[in-house]
């Protein structure tokens, strides 16, 4: 038996692979100009420039000098100022992509929030996907409705009116 003949062709690079992840390497590298803007990105945009984009934004429209440029002080200054945030019309754009480097930085991190699935339907769906997920900051909300979210309030008012269905079967 010959080896390597004419016609068996392998290729090989001669420079070792790259010995770590770019996902996560993106994510915490620094933040360019044009990535904000969107030119030249591949990926997601790096964590500090998502939040220093957002923090950005709110130093101006509230007359204040922007913020360090570090992950810890970019998210106090928005945690300082979250709840005048939700009065602005930008709020839900501010929530979307804020929930989306939340689900990047699990995805890229392996880390998935705990969640304990609840003894009580979906007032939408009407199944029983209703769960507390560890810091998301609703008492309830289905797995499968994104508009399902309870506070403490309605989940006690839902958990209520559940139980007394079942305790008081026919009556509605």
């Amino acid at each position: 038996m010959q080896r390597g003949t004419s016609s068996e062709r392998v290729s090989a690079s001669k420079e070792a692979p790259i010995p770590l992840r770019l996902d996560v390497l993106n994510l915490l590298g620094p933040s360019a100009d044009a990535v904000l803007t969107g030119e030249d990105q591949t990926g997601p945009v790096p964590v500090v420039g998502v939040l220093s984009a957002w923090s950005d934004l709110v130093a101006e429209q509230t007359r204040q000098q922007p913020v360090n440029r570090t992950v810890t002080g970019l998210t106090q200054h928005l945690i300082d100022h979250v709840e005048w945030a939700c009065r602005q019309e930008w709020v839900a754009d501010f929530a979307e992509e804020l929930e989306g480097l939340t689900k990047t930085l699990r995805r890229v991190s392996g880390v998935e929030p705990v969640r304990i699935l609840l003894p009580v339907t979906c007032p939408t769906c009407d199944l029983r996907t209703m769960v507390r997920e560890e810091s998301s900051g609703w008492a309830a909300e289905c797995r499968y409705c994104p508009a399902v979210k309870l506070s403490t309030r309605e989940y006690a008012q839902l958990v209520a009116e559940q139980a007394r269905a079942v305790s008081t079967p026919g009556e509605v």
